[in-house]
């Protein structure tokens, strides 16, 4: 085929510098740099194309195995990923399966010089975008590439525009496949649909405020507004002045009538968080405001119908606070209409991952930052997280700050993630001692079955991936 000198053909590609975009001659970018990585075992190949790539104004990371490309590639910091479809170790094809069935979020072409019909097929099912047979023309090449690329940035760019539209409301905030969340999801959709009050249980961080949010959202109530208020961050005087307002003169300082925010949300839905360090005295008038649907200001004699909705929350047994007298019954029983239980992050098998790549798209897409070092992500998975899931996100905003480069590394990570405490000595001859030597035993004896085969594993003892690292750095087994 004849071509001119602006066209060459890539086998060993061209070494021709092509000219950067004309946004980036003028000293700006129009979208953020595209990484791409290229995975072939030929270092001819690899280092044509990567000086090629760079030339287009693409940041350009190689590997020479399609080990290493998946090592590199399952961190998440590539926006395309130029794979050889036949390589020493495992192909192409192997890499691109590997990588979907982690969900690593990036457009993969296939670079191939034995190309047939039915591997293209196979690699289009697998989930590549594209199929290039070798030897290619530059042009063509660099065609394909910034065409996935594009399409890559504008997937992500939708992905974020729709987190931000769903942050302050629906299911969709609430980030989890597992099954327990799946209950969850069910639950608040009943409790959402039905009228009454609803109590939101669960330890601190597992997203009470965005479960009443997600109420909130699917009710008939979701034009009209939803007022949150933190119970234990206020004394019992201010209190009971946020809750329902004052006349004026009702107290020195009070130069003019304010509204309660009982009467603010009417229409919607108030959301007491942190309901149990409630005051007895304020609990008695939040009670008589719900069961009559009217408010009193502080100062005033006569009454205020309001329409409100309330969603209370609470990181203590309630139960236990009434058996104690220090939570009044019968505001515990009509809150307690709806019931929807948070459960911790440890019983959460799976989400975490889904977790820490929701808060890198939020955190890292403004900073450059894309993903995870395989190291990192394994300390990530490691960690118990007694904060649970603000404890997640601490995490990575922190990391992402201080981060770098596009993959977080464990040096951004935080010291107890990096090097936690060893747990408490037990005694030898204790049985707890005992339990933890059968338990190391059978892990190891798993491990050995399935030649070392974490997944598999894990399987076997019916545990997740996760859990089943926490057990073998627990035990001390490589």
């Amino acid at each position: 085929m004849a071509h001119n000198n602006n066209v060459s053909r890539v086998g060993a590609v061209s070494r021709e510098r092509v000219t950067p975009p004309v946004s980036a001659a003028l000293g700006y970018t129009l979208r953020a740099v595209s990484r791409i990585l290229v995975i072939d075992d030929d270092p001819g190949v690899r280092e044509s194309m990567e000086r090629m790539l760079r030339g287009a104004g693409y940041a350009v990371q190689t590997a020479p195995t399609g080990e290493e490309g998946y090592d590199l590639a399952r961190g998440g910091a590539f926006d395309v990923i130029l794979s050889d479809m036949r390589m020493p170790g495992i192909s192409g094809l192997e890499v691109l399966r590997r990588l979907r069935e982690q969900r690593v979020d990036a457009a993969f072409l296939i670079m191939t010089g034995f190309g047939t019909v039915d591997t293209a097929v196979e690699a289009m099912k697998l989930g590549a975008v594209d199929f290039v047979q070798k030897p290619f023309f530059r042009d063509e090449l660099l065609m394909r590439v910034r065409s996935a690329a594009d399409r890559r940035q504008l997937a992500r760019q939708v992905d974020l525009l729709q987190r931000h539209v769903h942050a302050d409301g629906s299911l969709d905030a609430l980030i989890g496949e597992s099954a327990p969340m799946a209950r969850v999801k069910e639950v608040i959709g009943r409790a959402a649909a039905a009228p009454g009050t609803v109590l939101i249980t669960g330890e601190t961080g597992t997203g009470k405020e965005l479960a009443a949010r997600a109420i909130h959202a699917g009710s008939t109530r979701a034009g009209r507004p939803f007022v949150a208020l933190n119970c234990a961050a206020l004394t019992e005087t201010l209190l009971e002045n946020e809750l329902f307002g004052h006349a004026r003169g009702a107290f020195t300082g009070a130069a003019a009538a304010r509204a309660g925010l009982i009467e603010h949300a009417s229409g919607g839905t108030l959301f007491l968080d942190e309901i149990g360090s409630m005051s007895r005295q304020v609990q008695a008038k939040l009670l008589r405001a719900l069961e009559s649907g009217e408010v009193r200001r502080i100062g005033e004699n006569e009454s205020r119908r309001v329409d409100v909705r309330f969603v209370a929350a609470t990181n203590v047994a309630l139960q236990a606070a009434v058996d104690a007298g220090e939570f009044r019954s019968d505001l515990f029983y009509r809150l307690n209409v709806h019931r929807v239980h948070l459960p911790p992050l440890r019983e959460r098998a799976g989400d975490l991952r889904l977790l820490i790549d929701h808060f890198l798209a939020r955190y890292g897409s403004g900073s450059g930052v894309a993903g995870c070092s395989p190291e990192a992500w394994e300390l990530l998975l490691a960690y118990e997280y007694p904060g649970n899931v603000r404890q997640v996100e601490h995490f990575i905003q922190r990391a992402v700050a201080i981060s770098h480069g596009p993959l977080l590394e464990p040096g951004d990570l935080p010291e107890e993630v990096v090097a936690p405490r060893p747990p408490a000595p037990v005694s030898e001859g204790s049985v707890a001692a005992a339990r933890e030597r059968a338990d190391r035993e059978m892990i190891v004896a798993t491990l050995g079955r399935h030649r070392g085969e974490i997944g598999a594993a894990a399987r076997e003892l019916q545990v997740s991936r996760t859990t089943m690292w926490r057990l073998m750095k627990k035990y001390g087994i490589s």
